[in-house]
């Protein structure tokens, strides 16, 4: 009885501390490049990248900037480069290099010390000496406008792995398999400098009542229990109890996102600086703006 009894009382402290499900909003939109000069140019072509892997990085930038962006098109076009001078309007250069330092170093590795009729009998960790190669990629990138020879961008960035193989490993890893690897990263990381992102994204709605009457708070709970099968009706609702209880932080916020979903970002802005506490909420309808508006200017140049 006594077990049983403790099995309940457990039961129900976790009942009382489990969290409620958290309601949200779904919603999308088009965030700006944090290169947004590169991002604006219609097409851009790749001129000679350097260095002992400057083609395999070439090709996964061209691999990576043609494809496919939510309009159904890549965000650029990919111009080759002619002899009689640039015909893109930014102009990709730079280096690429790696190395590969090799090294013997000491491990601890499980190895089999006694056999009986060809099997295993006992293995013991024993100190081994292993080989350690210790892969080095860098890559630098600069675009520049070929109009007027403004640098638009340039960014270093180094990688670095290490392997380290034992005797009996079942696999070996290739280094060359891991500069590939970093080959790729650095091209994904220059695309996603240079060309906007499309995003599905959710947002927690607010739910205090602090401040409303009984009924008024069983009226806002019901329309936050709605507003996941019909936000459009939980954002009327939260409109007419605006009216009736003006200022309230969480009827603001809420009401900010119905504003962010329909696309409204400068009203959504508005009423998340009036609800308080929403810093990063501001950021988002801000970078949100800038998306859209760069979205605008591209379409309006093609």
């Amino acid at each position: 009885m006594h077990f049983t009894s403790l099995l309940a009382g457990l039961g129900l402290a976790l009942s009382i501390h489990a969290p409620a499900r958290a309601e949200i909003f779904d919603m999308d939109g088009q965030f700006p490049a944090p290169f947004r000069d590169v991002s604006l140019a219609r097409s851009i072509g790749i001129d000679r990248i350097g260095g002992r892997d400057g083609m395999a990085l070439s090709l996964a930038i061209e691999q990576q900037l043609g494809r496919r962006g939510p309009d159904g098109r890549p965000h650029f076009d990919l111009i080759a480069l002619s002899r009689g001078g640039p015909d893109a309007d930014a102009i990709v250069s730079g280096m690429a290099d790696a190395s590969i330092r090799k090294s013997d170093v000491k491990r601890k590795v499980e190895q089999c010390v006694e056999k009986q009729d060809g099997a295993c009998k006992k293995k013991e960790k024993v100190e081994t000496t292993c080989l350690q190669q210790m892969v080095a990629f860098s890559s630098t990138l600069r675009v520049a406008s070929a109009s007027d020879g403004r640098i638009l961008y340039t960014e270093t960035r180094p990688q670095s792995e290490t392997i380290v193989t034992c005797p009996g490993d079942k696999q070996d890893r290739d280094p060359r398999d891991v500069i590939d690897k970093m080959v790729r990263k650095a091209a994904d990381r220059f695309a996603d400098d240079i060309v906007p992102r499309h995003e599905r994204y959710r947002i927690r709605l607010r739910e205090g009542r602090e401040g409303m009457d009984k009924a008024m708070a069983q009226a806002f709970k019901d329309s936050i229990r709605l507003s996941q099968r019909d936000p459009a009706a939980a954002c009327t609702q939260w409109a007419g109890m605006n009216q009736s209880l003006p200022g309230h932080s969480a009827l603001l916020f809420n009401l900010g996102l119905c504003a962010e979903r329909d696309g409204d970002y400068a009203t959504a802005g508005r009423l998340y600086a009036q609800a308080g506490k929403a810093d990063e909420d501001i950021a988002r309808v801000r970078d949100l703006t800038i998306g859209r508006d760069d979205a605008r200017a591209r379409a309006a140049k093609r």
